[in-house]
């Protein structure tokens, strides 16, 4: 069992086992915050897959309000000149078709966070799945990291656009805001990363999509979130 801090242990004796609306429980959490550094605040969704079948998984992406991250490296990958050329002046940050993936082969990888290809360049893209996939760097049109549109696609993850994924344990996180954050933003983005996940729901779940939620920051117990 992992070890928690002194510090770690005493704020979990003050938090209530309350489930707040996100306002409030923005507010609980924000209690938790330290004036040394600017700490993440985590938002974690326990997901409802029951009624599905087989090996169902939630995964998209979000331009939330107020962007957490900005100015992640973006790949594009294409035999489209038009398209690379689009891909470079939105700021991608490498662009290529065949000799990007003879090289992702070599390496074992790429040196990027986000992954973007056209539809028709998939095809070339599928020796090297298995070593994106595990990244959780493949392209995929559930993310939008499949599109036609690569201007918009890579405008708005050098922006701040994020990507989510359902874990093995079927919870899906992410990074909401940061202590500097006013507790308004953090809600509006909670709300709208929520939202976001509820437009996901599969037809055949029974009750509700999202079992429970939680926030918590870098280094703080969580507080139950009612959504």
């Amino acid at each position: 069992m992992k070890q928690r801090s002194k510090r770690y242990q005493e704020l979990a004796e003050q938090r209530t086992r309350e489930v707040y609306p996100p306002e409030q429980a923005v507010s609980q959490v924000m209690q938790f915050s330290r004036d040394t550094f600017d700490e993440t605040v985590e938002c974690h969704l326990n997901m409802n897959l029951r009624g599905t079948r087989g090996n169902v998984s939630i995964r998209g992406s979000v331009l939330l309000p107020y962007p957490v991250s900005k100015g992640v490296t973006v790949a594009v990958l294409s035999e489209d000149t038009k398209a690379l050329e689009e891909a470079r002046e939105a700021g991608a940050d490498m662009i290529g078709g065949k000799e990007i993936v003879e090289e992702i082969k070599t390496n074992g990888g790429i040196d990027a966070e986000v992954v973007v290809a056209t539809p028709d360049f998939m095809s070339q893209i599928a020796p090297v799945a298995k070593i994106l996939g595990p990244k959780g760097l493949m392209p995929s049109p559930k993310n939008g990291t499949t599109t036609s549109d690569v201007k918009r696609v890579v405008g708005e993850f050098k922006s701040g656009k994020e990507e989510f994924k359902m874990d093995k344990t079927g919870v899906v996180h992410l990074s909401v805001g940061k202590t500097s954050f006013s507790e308004e933003q953090i809600t509006e983005n909670i709300n709208m990363f929520v939202s976001e996940v509820e437009s996901l729901r599969p037809e055949k779940v029974k009750g509700h999509f999202i079992k429970s939620a939680h926030l918590t920051l870098t280094h703080s117990p969580s507080v139950k979130m009612k959504v």
